[in-house]
């Protein structure tokens, strides 16, 4: 009973480590002058450079798309958009952090700082933020037709997404490489099998896909398939049918090579068959006469 008690304990210690780690913002130090990656949710900190003493305002400014004024804070008073609110803070240092980034704070950032003690020059610093949403794990869909596989790649979630291919032998070695996010393969001249994943890439993310095999199409093809394979065999001996019927109706129909000029075969087919007709009524007769006489 006290070893399960201790066992509880140190679960929820790990919950709550594993609670505290999703409430933290990942905290990103910009450098003046430079591009800034970062994911949607992260903090960005921009760093202040004091050389004034005690009296000085910093001023954030948005130099792109638009300019405007974000924040200032001197020593006595502050001022935050309406929209920077909650998330525009000061902190210990003099630096000032931007909270919970998000896609429309991709922007280009100007920090001034003025002295009020000493007259030195306004000193500026820029930062080019850019903000991206990390990209989900690629889902890949397989279609097959008679002679080649074709794969496509997507992800649900991701911005300024890139795609590439990896096709690894079944040990794992890559032995090629493809962009974009659709790749077709010949798989009637593969001579081996091979596993083929699709890599999703943004600036601030990665993500792969499961791997696939591309013998998939002939091992275990899909209903869909199977549904088309029946159809194109049913078409095909709907058309054998048809022909064959068409080849017994013309050979019944076709005059024999003596039956050739039928109209004048026809006339004289029943003018023979009335001769014939009449000659044992014409002759009979004759043939009674005869016999009576011999007979006398």
């Amino acid at each position: 009973m006290k070893n399960l008690g201790l066992l509880n304990v140190k679960m929820l210690t790990l919950l709550s480590e594993f609670h505290l780690l999703t409430l933290c913002e990942t905290e990103i130090s910009a450098v003046p002058n430079t591009i800034i990656n970062v994911a949607v949710g992260e903090q960005v900190l921009f760093p202040v450079h004091n050389q004034c003493g005690a009296t000085y305002e910093v001023t954030l400014l948005s130099k792109s798309p638009t300019h405007s004024k974000l924040a200032s804070w001197n020593f006595n008073t502050s001022y935050n958009q309406p929209l920077y609110e909650n998330r525009l803070k000061r902190s210990r240092n003099g630096s000032v952090m931007l909270h919970n980034v998000q896609i429309n704070d991709t922007k280009l950032y100007e920090i001034q700082i003025d002295c009020y003690s000493t007259m030195a020059a306004t000193r500026e610093q820029s930062f080019d933020l850019r903000v991206f949403e990390p990209v989900s794990k690629p889902l890949m869909i397989i279609t097959c037709s008679t002679s080649n596989i074709t794969m496509s790649c997507t992800v649900s979630m991701g911005t300024k997404v890139t795609y590439h291919w990896e096709k690894q032998s079944l040990a794992g070695a890559i032995i090629r490489t493809y962009n974009g996010t659709e790749l077709v393969i010949d798989h009637i001249h593969e001579q081996e099998q091979y596993m083929y994943k699709c890599i999703a890439t943004n600036p601030v993310s990665m993500a792969t896909s499961t791997p696939r095999i591309g013998e998939e199409c002939n091992v275990n093809p899909s209903k869909g398939q199977k549904l088309s394979w029946m159809a194109r065999n049913i078409a095909a001996s709907g058309l054998l049918l048809a022909l064959i019927t068409i080849v017994y109706i013309c050979y019944k129909i076709k005059p024999t090579a003596g039956e050739k000029g039928s109209s004048k075969y026809d006339r004289y087919y029943q003018m023979r068959v009335e001769k014939d007709t009449a000659l044992p009524e014409l002759f009979q007769p004759r043939f009674s006469v005869s016999t009576h006489l011999v007979a006398s």
